[in-house]
């Protein structure tokens, strides 16, 4: 993700996030995992689209 351009979309950030935590838990053997503050911040982006989405459409159906 690069910061020149427009904001990713919520879909964009849960395709690289999928990728990322995917290849982190395919570790079966780990008991725990560690994110960059760059892959975190993937993770509060994703959460933040996730509840502005569901936001809208709670307005839209009030």
């Amino acid at each position: 993700m690069d910061d020149r351009g427009e904001m990713p979309s919520a879909l964009q950030i849960a395709r690289a996030m999928s990728v990322v935590l995917g290849k982190k838990l395919a570790d079966f053997g780990a008991s725990e995992i560690v994110l960059t503050r760059e892959e975190a911040a993937l993770c509060l982006g994703l959460a933040d689209g996730v509840v502005e989405n569901l936001e809208q459409d709670e307005t839209e159906a009030g």
